[in-house]
């Protein structure tokens, strides 16, 4: 797919870019936790404010049909990492979309390979800061099987998981309580039952006094343990490493961004004189939603603005480090989104646009994501460009921009996009996209090589409630409950980017792009070869020998000592 020349990249197109001819670029990373497009203020919202990131798009290149390859947190950054579908990794699943604790014993395979390791043969230095959510354990606590720093990263300082609402020690659990409301109550009145039931048999002599009283006593244990780990689940879920060592549990969320944003411009003022990628994974604008104090009730949308706000600072200090080491025209910056905003958190979900759905869904809402990219040495200020690319790309771009190879053992999905950056290519490199729901294909997106149109094709669509674009029962629609289609439902996405006119099924032209469609499905499964699911309930479920710790039990909390500039 690419080749190197005399430091030159080629596509299979043909078109040439002379890349640096000094040195390589210094590459970061920026990229938001649930963060809709309709959040940024270049992308339309003139509510919030987001001046640096509107910046990276002044002076460069504004990306407005960017693809993440799934809707949930886990598999898109699986895909970001490797430029890979995660099915192709076995990081997607059907039932559990995500990984949900620090203890699950799936991860991102060590046989894949990052963007990272591909710019480490060409001796980048690397760093990953924020949020893994990857993977971490395998067989023990502290064997690091999925850590970032066996998957092609020279440092690490972050959560191995994610942000999640646990984290906020003013809400209740979000991964127990938002998924079973009433499991207090379960709890208690399944206790009384079985404390009941055994006094009936006492009553009727089946059973001594004695046992009784030891049956009584174990159920009350039992239930004051289970409650307790419900309360308790903040300080198993938010977890704070540096590198291998667990350095805050639980977390503190209340300066995380700032300590984020410190670690980055430490590690950019540190290798400036050497090539470095950074990847600056935020944790904001996922739930739970708390700032600094700088920051809180400062913007026009609540909690969910605030942390936007905070977010963009952050950016803003990392771009001004890059101008005061001298390095901000030799750099890379890129800044993007995981996926769309979560329609059912409301306004503390963010917003996707005019585009329909959101998080957990194949629908534009889902999947459609901000990305603006700066890069002086190449790029034209000012450029919008709107062909279908993907987080994919990023893996492909590095290695033509650094000069190193990609993985040429398996099938890597995304494409180089600098052509279409720097305008040598007007044209996605993109021919079909295949979006995912799980582990089958929901919708394929065709962009004919000719023409500026590009189509849709929905095999499933959400089983939405009624009236909205989310699935309110169930938190986040489910793949195995969506409503399939077939004839397929066809959309001309640059005509109807809201998705509101299918094509008529007995349209020519419709008969003819759904025969497209349905032959490019046949290739594309036969280059799909089955691994390991890394997402299947024995993955997911937590174990306790797998949990990272900072102490022994039960002294396991610690706090990182920080002062706030």
């Amino acid at each position: 797919m690419f080749t190197f020349p005399g430091g030159e990249a080629k596509q299979s197109t043909g078109t040439t870019i002379k890349v640096n001819d000094v040195q390589r670029p210094n590459i970061v990373l920026l990229m938001a936790d649930d963060l809709g497009i309709g959040d940024i203020g270049c992308f339309g919202n003139d509510t919030l404010r987001t001046p640096n990131i509107d910046s990276i798009a002044a002076e460069g290149v504004k990306l407005s049909h960017h693809l993440a390859a799934e809707s949930m947190c886990t598999p898109s950054r699986a895909a970001f990492l490797t430029g890979r579908y995660p099915v192709r990794s076995g990081m997607v699943s059907d039932k559990f979309r995500a990984l949900l604790y620090p203890s699950n014993s799936g991860g991102l395979p060590r046989n894949e390979t990052t963007f990272a390791d591909v710019v480490k043969t060409v001796n980048y230095s690397t760093a990953l800061i924020g949020k893994w959510h990857q993977g971490l354990n395998l067989n023990s606590w502290n064997d690091h099987h999925y850590h970032p720093l066996n998957q092609g990263f020279d440092y690490f300082y972050g959560l191995p998981n994610g942000n999640m609402r646990d984290c906020d020690p003013s809400d209740e659990s979000e991964t127990v309580i938002r998924r079973l409301p009433y499991i207090y109550r379960h709890i208690m009145l399944s206790t009384l039952l079985a404390v009941t039931t055994l006094l009936v048999l006492r009553e009727m002599s089946l059973i001594s006094w004695k046992l009784l009283f030891y049956l009584s006593v174990s159920m009350v244990i039992v239930a004051g343990v289970l409650l307790g780990l419900v309360r308790s689940i903040r300080i198993f879920n938010c977890v704070l490493m540096k590198d291998f060592d667990v350095i805050e549990q639980p977390v503190q969320l209340e300066t995380l961004t700032s300590r984020l944003t410190r670690e980055a411009i430490t590690f950019i003022k540190e290798n400036k004189k050497r090539p470095f990628l950074l990847f600056l994974a935020y944790t904001h604008p996922h739930t739970a939603l708390v700032t600094s104090d700088k920051f809180k009730g400062q913007s026009q949308h609540g909690r969910y603005g605030d942390c936007v706000e905070e977010m963009d600072w952050s950016v803003g200090e990392i771009l001004k480090t890059l101008k005061e080491t001298g390095l901000s025209d030799d750099t890379f910056v890129y800044f993007t989104s995981d996926h769309g905003g979560e329609v059912e958190l409301g306004v503390e979900g963010g917003w996707n646009g005019n585009f329909k759905g959101g998080k957990g869904q194949s629908t534009e809402g889902g999947i459609r994501v901000p990305a603006v990219v700066r890069y002086p040495r190449l790029l034209k200020p000012g450029t919008v460009i709107n062909e279908p690319t993907s987080l994919m790309d990023i893996l492909p771009t590095l290695s033509v921009l650094t000069e190193a190879s990609p993985p040429s053992d398996r099938v890597v999905d995304g494409r180089n996009i600098l052509p279409l950056l720097t305008g040598k290519e007007k044209v996605s490199p993109h021919k079909f996209l295949f979006h995912y729901c799980g582990k089958n294909i929901h919708a394929v997106r065709y962009r004919p090589r000719f023409g500026n149109t590009t189509y849709k094709a929905y095999f499933a669509t959400p089983k939405w409630t009624p009236g909205t674009y989310g699935c309110f029962e169930t938190y986040i629609c489910l793949c195995t409950k969506a409503i399939r289609h077939d004839p397929p439902l066809l959309y001309n996405l640059s005509l109807d980017p809201n998705e509101d006119k299918p094509l008529n099924t007995s349209d020519v032209k419709y008969i003819d792009i759904v025969k497209r469609i349905k032959d490019e499905i046949d290739v594309h499964r036969r280059t799909i070869v089955p691994v390991e699911d890394q997402l299947s309930t024995e993955r997911v479920l937590p174990k306790p020998w797998l949990q990272p710790f900072c102490g022994i039990p039960p002294l396991i909390m610690c706090k990182e000592q920080f002062v706030e500039s």
